[in-house]
């Protein structure tokens, strides 16, 4: 984790924590029936780390069929939750997908057919984004406003040595900031990830440590400290 305090880092304060985790350790997205704190979940599942995952519905007291989910989860091989769409397109949370196939992991690039999700070949998968790197290069970002205010986020990437890095960024404090998307994708560039995918961010983005709890600094409660988290639909978890 890094704190920077003197506006060193794109002229604004930053607060960044970068998990590395090894490729052969056991990776894990865990779906919720119910809206669930990341750091509770984390407990329930014996999770020795974990962020929030993709997108989700967020109404407090309703429990749905899939999961509460707005985009793609299958877990062996039984799809949990389908994608929703607008206007029967792809949304900018639906254009990368984290997968696990044979206990290896990929971050991928959704491509024009619509159902893309479902020829993956992989045991398990979640649909995120936008998708920021994929094989070292960086993506295209639209000019829209998800993509260039700061908030808080969270994503996963995949380094140079294939570990897993799970990450957040603070945001919506004087201490932090946030980052747009460009800067969030500049910033991962710089340290030379292969692939970058941005996760559910903004007030759900939430890091969990065993033996260290939250470490990151949610924002649900307007507060600069680790009590503020959300309630989320899923997590990725490290065992």
């Amino acid at each position: 984790s890094y704190h920077f305090k003197d506006s060193s880092l794109f002229n604004s304060n930053q607060y960044i924590h970068i998990l590395e985790i090894s490729p052969n350790r056991q990776i894990s997205i865990v779906p919720s029936p119910i809206l669930i704190e990341t750091s509770t979940l984390s407990k329930e599942i014996g999770a020795k780390a974990s962020i929030n995952g993709s997108f989700f519905k967020f109404v407090a007291g309703h429990n749905y069929e899939d999961y509460n989910s707005v985009d793609y989860i299958r877990l062996d091989n039984t799809v949990l939750a389908p994608n929703t769409y607008t206007n029967n397109s792809r949304a900018f949370h639906q254009l990368g997908a984290f997968a696990i196939f044979n206990n290896n992991y990929y971050i991928l690039k959704a491509d024009c057919v619509k159902d893309w999700e479902k020829y993956i070949r992989a045991d398990h998968i979640i649909t995120s984004g936008p998708l920021l790197i994929i094989d070292r290069e960086a993506q295209s970002l639209k000019n829209h406003t998800f993509y260039t205010t700061r908030h808080p986020r969270t994503a996963l990437a995949i380094d140079k040595e294939n570990n897993i890095l799970f990450i957040t960024v603070d945001g919506r404090a004087k201490e932090a900031n946030g980052m747009s998307l460009e800067e969030l994708m500049n910033t991962f560039r710089w340290l030379g990830v292969k692939s970058l995918l941005n996760l559910d961010g903004g007030g759900s983005t939430t890091m969990y440590i065993s033996g260290k709890g939250v470490v990151n600094h949610p924002t649900d409660n307007r507060l600069f400290d680790n009590n503020g988290e959300r309630k989320v639909a899923n997590i990725i978890s490290v065992k």
